[in-house]
């Protein structure tokens, strides 16, 4: 009855009011496999550090840049290497079993295809990912290539998921509550020391602290659950 009223004034009054939605809690099951997409080392626990805190050894996490350009741009392989030990030290943090290093140009993963293409997603009931509307241009690349490749290989199966990094999304589908794991979640973004000229700790947390007004928590995390 809610929708008919709501559908019957937007006629009458010729209003464009967009239709709400209603956050559902994300529910894990315990035998769920979960594969994390990250464009470059700490997306990953940015976007998703409270879900990898509770799940950890469900999750499998491919980072798929080589994060050469998030440093000393005079010294490329020194950042890459960097990078690369500080993300080894974060999965070891959140007991991930499995990941990935598939070392596409930072900041060019649209020409990368070919590699995002060998990578095998079948098998898993998520797929985690950065949302589509996402600022930053390696981000929203992720879900362009994933699209791609689903229409190629019906053999990944797996619900995306989508992930908040530089942008917020307006009407998420899915919040996870991690309260109980938010330290965590801050004490692992700060393991990526070369990255500490910008606060993401605090930043982040005071989203997902934000957030979490609506279901009275003190901490979650967004996401949308696509098809």
């Amino acid at each position: 009855m809610r929708k008919l009223r709501r559908w019957f004034e937007n006629k009458v009054h010729n209003y464009h009011l967009p239709e709400l939605i209603k956050p559902q809690p994300l529910k894990i099951k315990p035998t769920d496999k979960i594969c994390i997409l990250a464009p470059h080392a700490d997306d990953e626990t940015i976007g998703c550090g409270g879900l990898l805190a509770l799940y950890g050894s469900q999750c499998d996490v491919i980072l798929l840049t080589d994060g050469s350009h998030g440093g000393d741009r005079n010294k490329p392989e020194e950042v890459r290497r960097e990078r690369e030990a500080e993300f080894e030290e974060v999965m070891q943090y959140f007991d991930v079993h499995f990941y990935q290093f598939v070392r596409a140009e930072d900041g060019n993963l649209i020409e990368s295809y070919r590699l995002f293409q060998k990578l095998d997603l079948s098998g898993y009931d998520y797929i985690f990912m950065p949302h589509r509307t996402d600022s930053h241009k390696d981000h929203v690349v992720v879900p362009a290539f994933f699209d791609r490749l689903r229409k190629e290989n019906p053999r990944i199966t797996g619900k995306p998921v989508y992930y908040e990094i530089w942008s917020t999304m307006p009407m998420p589908t899915h919040f996870l509550d991690i309260s109980d794991v938010a330290e965590k979640k801050k004490e692992a973004i700060g393991l990526y020391r070369s990255q500490s000229n910008i606060d993401y700790a605090d930043r982040i947390l005071g989203l997902n602290h934000y957030r979490g007004i609506r279901h009275h928590v003190e901490y979650e995390e967004d996401f949308t659950i696509g098809e």
